[in-house]
């Protein structure tokens, strides 16, 4: 058991250093962009614009993501120091589904949005949400084999839930709690191995916004993850 805590620390160590490394680069490549950006401006090129645009979006996810990994390494739980503000949630969703269009579209995967028709005002932290759609997403993208996923939202009763629902392959009962776990991979895993850190994350994240996450699969059938939050959550005192 000891020899087991020095290895997770020894990746844990290796991970914050990677990620570290990697968020100078990635700033200086969003610099690099936005220089790009401002001479298609300037030359009148709606198309080029457009295009970094998009490439901008896309790097700024990246960068969050890498440090959101960073906070998550040294804060515990609920204490990661969230943002939150008044959104619609429905709105909110649709954009983030929106992004992961183009990934969707290169994997041969079609989302589906099935949101309420009334607005779902929510007080919470959008890029938290964000990293935790994203994770899911791409974690059935990458390892369901699916064609299709589909993403609902439902808010009632001073909850929200959002199901994240494939159409692949499904998860052995025996990984089902496992793979919440630190650089843990499903054995059936369709992409091959992977970090092994998405769904930590997604669990880890779900705690900030006062939440859970959840699953229900069966093999050959496909697999639900499914976020629940508050709609109103309170601002934490802030620590010194």
């Amino acid at each position: 058991m000891a020899q087991l805590r020095v290895r997770l620390d020894e990746r844990n160590d290796l991970l914050a250093l990677v990620a570290h490394e990697l968020r100078n680069p990635l700033h200086a490549l969003s610099l690099q962009v936005s220089v790009a950006r401002l001479s298609a401006e300037s030359h009148g090129d709606t198309d080029t614009v457009n295009r970094i645009g998009k490439a901008q979006t896309t790097l700024q996810r990246y960068v969050h993501r890498v440090t959101v990994l960073l906070d998550l390494l040294s804060y515990e739980g609920r204490d990661y120091p969230a943002n939150r503000q008044q959104i619609d949630l429905a709105r909110a969703l649709g954009d983030i589904l929106e992004a992961l269009t183009p990934e969707a579209q290169f994997r041969n995967v079609r989302i589906a949005y099935e949101a309420p028709p009334e607005p779902c005002h929510a007080v919470l932290d959008v890029l938290v949400l964000e990293q935790i759609v994203d994770n899911l997403m791409l974690n059935a993208f990458k390892h369901a084999a699916c064609t299709c996923v589909t993403v609902s939202l439902r808010c009632e009763n001073g909850w929200v839930d959002i199901d994240i629902r494939d159409d692949g392959r499904g998860i052995e009962k025996n990984d089902q709690e496992r793979i919440f776990s630190k650089f843990v991979v499903a054995e059936n895993s369709g992409r091959g191995p992977g970090t092994g850190l998405g769904l930590w994350i997604v669990r880890r994240l779900s705690l900030v916004l006062g939440g859970s996450v959840s699953l229900a699969s069966t093999p050959g059938r496909g697999s639900t993850f499914t976020l629940r939050i508050p709609l109103s959550q309170p601002v934490p005192n802030a620590t010194t």
